[in-house]
């Protein structure tokens, strides 16, 4: 199976496997709270985009792999945040490692797992925000994706930045005044 995980940090870059807190020492409240973590997942054919014609022609986007950690890694240090980053082409992979996530909140463009029932069924299944991202206006192509059903939010469209907004949404998802208006009351 394919799979990258990259945790990302303001102090530095080793290799698929850091930390980050992006909160570099600074004092005051920030510095007293816990730093919240994410999980940003994503799914089936993610490693290849950007890299054919064909890619960038049905994407319309040069983007690559690299291209999206590089965003993901900085929209984490503007937000403070930790982040683990994980491509995987496995669909139980995938499903397996949102069961194990010990992050906070989770950030998934299911890509090519968009119509499968088992990743819906995991992401229901889950007690914590979970946003679903994607580069590029789906709904303009005509396609549909069943895991939306059970995500807590959806932002497509904004390129590479539909993923600093899924972060920043997943984010507001973990205040409790966000849920301030919801009726009945959320269960998250």
């Amino acid at each position: 199976s394919s799979c990258i995980a990259a945790l990302v940090s303001s102090t530095g870059s080793v290799p698929r496997a850091m930390a980050a807190d992006g909160a570099g020492g600074t004092a005051g409240p920030a510095a007293s709270q816990a730093v919240r973590a994410l999980l940003v997942l994503n799914g089936k054919g993610l490693d290849t985009r950007g890299e054919t014609e064909e890619s960038k022609a049905y994407f319309r986007s040069s983007a690559r792999l690299a291209d999206y950690d590089a965003h993901i890694r900085r929209a984490a240090e503007e937000l403070g945040v930790s982040v683990q980053h994980v491509q995987t082409n496995d669909l139980e992979e995938c499903i397996a490692r949102l069961q194990s996530a010990q992050e906070d909140a989770i950030v998934i463009n299911p890509a090519g797992f968009m119509k499968e029932q088992e990743l819906v069924d995991c992401i229901a299944s889950l007690k914590k925000p979970v946003i679903e991202v994607h580069y590029g206006n789906f709904f303009a192509k005509g396609a549909v994706s069943l895991v939306t059903a059970a995500c807590s939010g959806l932002i497509v469209g904004a390129k590479l930045d539909s993923y600093s907004l899924g972060m920043r949404a997943a984010l507001a998802a973990l205040d409790p005044s966000y849920h301030e208006f919801d009726h009945p009351p959320s269960q998250l």
